[in-house]
């Protein structure tokens, strides 16, 4: 049996559209997406269109997990460094973005993250191994899964955790590519390779003005919008700054205002604060 894997689409339909395209190369089985296949990228509905004309086996992912809050009117995704996922809520379905949890092939789990966890930090062992010391696993566990926006591999007693990739935005990677991995299983035995896959990011800005996310929501979609064309993590000091702001305002979560002075003063790459980055 030979699957494709992919994880983290987040939306970006550009470097979706280079690596379905070269997944049918390998003539798999079954393709997997290993969950949040939406939010953070300008363009939800048609990330999920695609994935479904291709036969894609979609897993639930934390993204998708917060969407299905955002629209149930969770007051904890208020904040203004939620307004993402607000757009997907007024785009989407509880039906469309509703996924298995996991699947099991040939004594492989597929998740997002860990089974039950769909946060786990594969992304950063330093964080993993801890957690992961306090678990047991009674028999060899061969876990592959996304949420860590880069390959990473970890192995400790019987459990084993690869951790595939962003397609849609890895948070150290080369600009304009996108992993994706192929399983091939065989008489009991699993090899995994990655694979790197090269997009074109120079219309990535337009479809997130075409797109209305820009309108909707322009400093996440600026920071998003960077983080897809740069292969880079602008969201997370982002949003541990205007954490951090807040904090000091004591408010219950980031404001609009909060959010608006951390675009004035965050060290954007090439100098432009949302206002002028979105201008023609």
């Amino acid at each position: 049996m030979r699957i494709a894997l992919i994880s983290d689409v987040h939306s970006n339909i550009v470097a979706l559209q280079s690596v379905m395209k070269a997944i049918k190369q390998h003539s798999p089985d079954i393709i997997l997406s290993l969950g949040d296949q939406v939010n953070l990228g300008p363009c939800p509905k048609e990330t999920l269109a695609l994935l479904k004309a291709e036969g894609v086996t979609c897993l639930h992912g934390n993204h998708e997990r917060y969407i299905l809050s955002a629209m149930a009117g969770d007051p904890g995704y208020a904040g203004a460094n939620f307004a993402s996922l607000r757009y997907n809520a007024s785009l989407l379905t509880p039906e469309e973005i509703t996924f298995p949890k996991e699947m099991e092939f040939g004594g492989v789990t597929f998740c997002h993250a860990m089974p039950g966890d769909d946060r786990f930090p594969v992304f950063d062992p330093a964080l993993a191994l801890p957690k992961l010391r306090e678990m047991h696993f009674e028999k060899p566990t061969h876990i592959i899964c996304g949420h860590g926006h880069n390959p990473t591999h970890i192995r400790h007693g019987n459990v084993t955790i690869d951790s595939i990739g962003a397609v849609g935005c890895m948070d150290d990677g080369v600009p304009g590519t996108a992993p994706y991995a192929i399983l091939t299983l065989e008489h009991g035995q699993a090899m995994l390779r990655p694979y790197y896959v090269a997009y074109e990011t120079r219309h990535i800005k337009e479809i997130f003005k075409a797109s209305g996310m820009a309108d909707f929501c322009p400093i996440m979609a600026h920071i998003s919008c960077m983080q897809m064309t740069h292969n880079q993590d602008f969201l997370v000091p982002f949003v541990e700054r205007a954490q951090a702001m807040s904090k000091a305002r004591a408010e219950t979560h980031i404001s609009e205002q909060t959010w608006r002075d951390m675009d004035e003063i965050f060290a954007w790459p090439d100098g432009r604060n949302t206002t002028q980055y979105w201008k023609k």
